[in-house]
């Protein structure tokens, strides 16, 4: 065998080899599998319903449309709603701050709780409350605050952030009365409340047009999608349901309850809440003796 025809022989596959995939630096180590897309998802699981439970599936199936992706927007706490089955409106309206009035914080019962009450939530209506809860939170730890939102229904995410965390400071329990007419910033502040400072909510099923909404038409369907800021990711964009229901369409005015702090049974919602905070200040826990 001639020298040349042996080296091409043995240096060839050699050379083949080394240059593969196997000793490539930039060469993946395995295959990647894409991941499956939701629409892939929901497609393989009525094909596995449709396989394993016909009865199931010709129920799914005979769902309108309409009636299936409302359904399915519900279930995935996404506050997604057909038009059609909603008179849902925009909580970010327009408002006069002059239409609205400006409440100072005040001391209800013997044991002083401060009590909130507003009407709007903005920068500026909410300044003096901050001030006034500030200052009380130099002072002795109250037994806890009472925030009163049963008619708020406008505002501004600058006054939501702005009250929440001035009730942060007193570091006491809180308590936020909701209603019906609890509406947009509100719904908002009653919620952040709960998830920041472990407010108990108290009263009845908020409004639930908590996040501003937008308007789409999707194969001639209208639906009404929430748009909340990414900082509200785990704040369900449904009606709040408060941790207590207590149905009262009974409110004392700001004047009188002010004038007379400590008679609230005019006010059964207001006078459950300043109760269940005085209990709780009350119970304090069962020193041990120390062992024998």
């Amino acid at each position: 065998m001639k020298l040349f025809s042996f080296a091409a022989a043995v240096c060839l596959p050699v050379f083949l080899f080394l240059c593969s995939s196997a000793f490539a630096q930039d060469a993946p180590e395995r295959r990647t599998i894409p991941e499956l897309t939701l629409k892939e998802r929901i497609e393989d699981l009525l094909d596995a319903v449709e396989d394993e439970s016909p009865e199931i599936y010709r129920r799914i199936n005979e769902l309108s449309r309409e009636d299936a992706l409302a359904r399915i927007m519900r279930a995935l706490d996404s506050g997604v709603v057909p038009a059609s089955s909603t008179e849902a409106k925009s909580p970010d309206v327009q408002f006069r701050e002059s239409d609205f009035r400006k409440y100072p914080v005040f001391g209800v019962t013997e044991r002083a709780i401060p009590y909130v009450r507003l009407d709007l939530l903005s920068a500026s209506t909410v300044s003096q409350s901050v001030r006034e809860l500030e200052k009380m939170a130099g002072e002795s730890a109250p037994a806890g605050v009472i925030v009163d939102l049963r008619e708020t229904a406008a505002g501004d995410d600058a006054g939501v952030k702005t009250l929440s965390k001035a009730v942060g400071k007193l570091k006491c329990p809180v308590m936020a009365l909701v209603s019906g007419r609890t509406f947009g910033k509100g719904e908002l502040l009653a919620a952040v409340l709960r998830r920041d400072r472990g407010a108990l909510l108290l009263g009845t099923e908020t409004a639930g047009n908590i996040f501003p909404l937008k308007r789409i038409v999707v194969n001639d369907v209208k639906w009404f999608v929430p748009d909340p800021p990414a900082e509200y990711y785990d704040i369900s964009p449904y009606a709040i349901k408060p941790d207590l229901e207590k149905q009262s369409d009974v409110r004392l005015s700001f004047d009188e309850l002010k004038e007379k702090p400590n008679k609230l049974d005019g006010d059964p919602v207001l006078r459950l809440a300043a109760d269940l905070l005085i209990l709780k200040a009350a119970v304090r826990p069962v020193e041990q003796s120390p062992a024998q």
